[in-house]
């Protein structure tokens, strides 16, 4: 009897540290060849007017298999770059520029000194030294967070220029009730009345529980293990519906989708919003478009549509039109990426990671695109 159980513990022993070998080599392989890791700085917390804001004077990394950088948050709240070359905002800085956004403002993916913000200063400094460009970009936002952030700190940072960075799934953003980005707690959102007058709702935010969790075992495996992150992503079930994507892309390039003008409306009411806000401060204000991939990328969107099974009638160019439309009649100055993002493409150029961001080059080509922008309106001359 007591040889059969030394037997059987060194035959499970034998198999642990089989197993445990595979696990190990599996690691390995998976980190040189096919990285599965996304890990997130704890650079955001709770707060109860915006649902979500920067942590000040908080740091981190952002790795996913694409790319690995640093994140570092001032303490008023922005991103900054890591090595301080970032000047801070000072009321004596000409001209000052404020550019607000969702996560392609925030420069997810690539290093502060790479994101719009940090190479518009970069080219800008040439003939502009004493140019400030802070980034009020948050990930996750809509329209309705950043006009609620300007509404906090534009007269503060008394910017001369106010530039907002809108990414199409600022639409459903702002009809929202809940963040979709990277935090999914509860959020501000607006409405409209009767009479079309925008309406604040849902503050202050409902505290999520999920800001005070502690990490438990399966989210530190999470971070750190791409085996324990691959057999998740087997075993998990798509947190979103077919319908629900099928509703996303049909408000957002659907030829027939009368259902979702609200929604275009609203967004259309919180920007005039904004800009009558910026105006009524004394600044310059503009709305910069960035084109998604699908836009850019024919294969990308033939994917989606296979994918997703989207079977209905699409125009990829309908955020542009509805979005220079309304400038158009509201005398807001409007400047569209498309086309400059277009051309780069055809010319093989490679502006977006797989997850839909802007590489470096995208933020490169924005911020010349935007500082050309700059230059026609005039807004850079005393």
């Amino acid at each position: 009897m007591k040889d059969r159980l030394l037997a059987t513990a060194k035959l499970l022993g034998l198999t642990a540290s089989a197993v445990l070998f595979a696990l190990l080599i599996g690691e390995l392989i998976l980190e040189i060849w096919a990285p599965q890791v996304h890990q997130l700085p704890l650079v955001w917390e709770y707060d109860e007017s915006l649902g979500w804001r920067h942590r000040p004077e908080s740091t981190g990394r952002m790795r996913t298999p694409e790319f690995d950088v640093e994140y570092q948050i001032d303490e008023g709240g922005l991103r900054v770059e890591t090595e301080a070359s970032q000047p801070g905002v000072s009321r004596g800085a000409t001209p000052r520029i404020a550019l607000y956004g969702d996560s392609f403002a925030e420069g997810w993916g690539v290093e502060a000194r790479q994101s719009l913000s940090g190479q518009l200063r970069t080219l800008l400094q040439h003939d502009h030294p004493g140019v400030s460009v802070s980034n009020l970009g948050v990930a996750g936002y809509g329209t309705d967070q950043q006009l609620l952030l300007h509404m906090q700190v534009g007269r503060r940072l008394s910017s001369q220029i106010v530039l907002v960075l809108f990414y199409g799934n600022d639409l459903w953003n702002n009809a929202s009730r809940r963040g979709i980005g990277v935090e999914r707690g509860g959020k501000p959102f607006f409405t409209l009345d009767v009479t079309g007058t925008l309406r604040l709702q849902g503050v202050p935010v409902r505290r999520d529980p999920a800001w005070d969790r502690e990490a438990g075992l399966m989210t530190s495996l999470l971070r750190r293990w791409h085996v324990a992150v691959l057999l998740a992503g087997v075993l998990r079930r798509d947190e979103i519906s077919s319908g629900q994507h099928d509703a996303y892309y049909a408000g957002l390039y659907g030829r027939d989708a009368p259902k979702y003008a609200q929604q275009w409306q609203l967004t259309c009411r919180l920007l005039s919003r904004f800009r009558d806000i910026v105006e009524a401060q004394g600044g310059f204000f503009a709305v910069v478009y960035a084109p998604a991939i699908v836009q850019i990328e024919t294969e990308n969107w033939e994917r989606k549509r296979k994918r997703f099974a989207l079977d209905g009638s699409y125009d990829l160019m309908k955020p542009n039109h509805i979005l220079s439309g309304w400038a158009r009649q509201q005398g807001v100055h409007f400047l569209d990426l498309y086309p400059a993002f277009l051309q780069e493409h055809l010319a093989g150029g490679r502006l977006y990671f797989k997850d839909s961001h802007w590489r470096p080059v995208g933020h490169r080509l924005a911020a010349i695109e935007t500082r050309d922008f700059l230059r026609r309106q005039g807004w850079l001359t005393p």
